[in-house]
């Protein structure tokens, strides 16, 4: 089995697409996509619709909550907040139903799906310590998580230790070793922080107990020009072409 895994598209279409062209190369069985469809870019509702048409199985992320609660948007920073307030008027009713259905969490097997973390999906794992509680909430081997935006896993010997960070801003690959625990993060597909302005996604082939980190180019003007036309704030239209 070959899982196509995504995070953070954030509306933005162009990189979407591309990663999904590099991903129809390697005849992928089924995608994950790990929240926060929406927000930043300038097509919500076209992101919404494939990630729909290609049947993922998709988790909630805090830019989806947000969207459906106003009163969370009031927790971001006011260039975040107006990009929410645009979606939310830009979005269909359709497609406003889709996000509302999404539950926090999945789980398949052996393997976990959060936007956060396990234990809370609005909390960023930016260090060893901060990946601790999800790892210690995992029954199997691998879990994997967004929100962050940035290429990377942890891993955690089965004494229970302090876990690794291994980033991967550049791709790379994670074997998985049943006798571990990995919480894994493929990156943003639509708004990379990790130094990298490429469109970022993974591949877990099940069979080999391998994942993927993967880098790609996409065509940031288009999407930095879609923004443009949609009025939506000058920093997140800059931060594209910085991967920050």
């Amino acid at each position: 089995m070959r899982y196509g895994l995504i995070s953070d598209i954030h509306g933005n279409l162009p990189a979407l697409e591309q990663v999904l062209a590099a991903l129809a190369e390697v005849e992928i069985d089924t995608y994950l996509c790990l929240g926060d469809i929406v927000g930043y870019g300038a097509s919500p509702n076209e992101c919404c619709e494939i990630i729909q048409d290609i049947g993922a199985i998709c988790i909630r992320g805090n830019h989806e909550q947000a969207v459906l609660e106003p009163d969370m948007q009031d927790w971001f920073n006011p260039e975040a907040r107006a990009c929410l307030i645009w979606t939310r008027q830009q979005l269909s009713k359709t497609n406003t139903d889709f996000l509302a259905g999404l539950a926090p969490s999945a789980e398949l097997s052996d393997v976990i799906l959060c936007h956060g973390s396990i234990p809370d999906p609005d909390f960023y794992i930016i260090s060893p310590p901060d990946a601790a509680p999800s790892l210690q909430a995992m029954s199997g081997p691998l879990a994997f998580f967004g929100h962050t935006h940035c290429a990377e896993w942890f891993v955690q010997e089965d004494d229970g230790g302090v876990p690794e960070q291994h980033s991967h801003p550049a791709g790379g690959a994670c074997s998985v070793d049943t006798e571990c625990k990995y919480l894994i993060n493929p990156g943003a597909v639509g708004q990379p922080r990790d130094g990298n302005h490429q469109a970022a996604f993974a591949i877990y082939d099940t069979e080999a107990r391998q994942v993927q980190l993967l880098r790609i180019d996409y065509d940031i003007a288009a999407a930095q020009e879609q923004m443009v036309a949609a009025g939506l704030p000058l920093g997140m239209i800059q931060r594209l072409s910085l991967g920050i």
